[in-house]
């Protein structure tokens, strides 16, 4: 199996106020509109009349069940092949990042999903500031982070590193600790209802799936890993200090953004644990991952 992936990053330097944090984390809903105006010839309101079948819209946002019953078995509907993301805002009003990750198969289109990120930014940006100069710089990231500015925008492909799932699953040094930051509200389903409070074994095993689909979705085929026994490993996991709580983010007022934010450490992960949630933190997690929601970070601490 493999699952190909790459991460682009804009950065927003301007003297802005702290609005820009709660217009920006409403903005990436409007993520799809951006992209289908870059890509519907006709501008049409639905796509059930257009004729144009390659239409990167189209092929991205419907969601496809696969043709392989076993799939639809296991993972029924599929994630949409991205995850946006808001960070280091922290105390500055002057600095600020928005990035996405695109997935697998979905990397033949990053050139739309570039211009729509470029787009989505530039007109919040614009809206929620007053009429001052800002500067907007694109960049892509490797597999530690750091960024590699995108100079040719009309060669994108050729500059954006693509990076690989199976590369990050097989090369990751495995570590039996780690430390989870939640950066913004996870929201993770039990029995129909958000989560109020975290459960490692609810989060890995829903990393695990969503980790899983994708890969059969959009990448090369099944993990071929024993979730069974994995998910069995997961409720053994110690919890070495919990700081993560149930609030609703300092930028909304609204009560369904809520969900379960800050750091947690852990111990007693077995192998391939560690380098499986290296590899979801890319993708997010939980409900509304896609559009910014349980954005993480994971950190070893052996």
């Amino acid at each position: 199996m493999d699952l190909d992936f790459v991460r682009i990053e804009c950065e927003i330097v301007a003297d802005t106020s702290a609005q820009l944090t709660a217009a920006l984390y409403d903005a990436l809903r409007s993520f799809e509109a951006h992209f289908k105006a870059l890509c519907c010839p006709g501008r049409q309101d639905t796509c059930s009349t257009c004729l144009y079948l390659e239409c990167p819209y189209r092929i991205v946002f419907d969601q496809e069940l696969s043709s392989d019953p076993e799939i639809v078995r296991i993972h029924q509907k599929p994630s949409l092949p991205f995850s946006l993301y808001i960070n280091a805002i922290g105390d500055s009003k002057s600095f600020c990042c928005v990035g996405m990750v695109v997935i697998g198969s979905a990397v033949n289109y990053v050139g739309f999903f570039h211009k729509a990120l470029l787009s989505m930014v530039d007109t919040c940006v614009c809206t929620v500031l007053p009429p001052v100069e800002y500067i907007l710089r694109a960049y892509s990231l490797d597999y530690q982070g750091a960024r590699h500015v995108i100079k040719d925008h009309e060669s994108l492909s050729e500059c954006v590193i693509l990076l690989s799932g199976r590369h990050i699953l097989q090369s990751t040094v495995h570590s039996n600790s780690f430390k989870l930051t939640l950066n913004s509200p996870l929201r993770l389903l039990s029995n129909g209802s958000i989560m109020h409070n975290f459960d490692f074994a609810m989060f890995f095993r829903s990393q695990l799936r969503r980790c899983s689909s994708l890969c059969s979705y959009y990448g090369t085929g099944e993990f071929g890993l024993d979730f069974v026994g994995l998910s069995q490993s997961a409720q053994n996991i110690t919890v070495l200090e919990d700081g993560i709580q149930y609030t609703k983010p300092k930028w909304s007022k609204r009560s369904n953004r809520a969900g379960l934010t800050g750091e947690a450490e852990f111990s007693g992960l077995v192998e391939p644990m560690f380098s499986i949630l290296l590899l979801g933190s890319y993708f997010n997690a939980g409900k509304g991952a896609s559009f910014g929601s349980g954005f993480h970070q994971i950190e070893d601490i052996d």
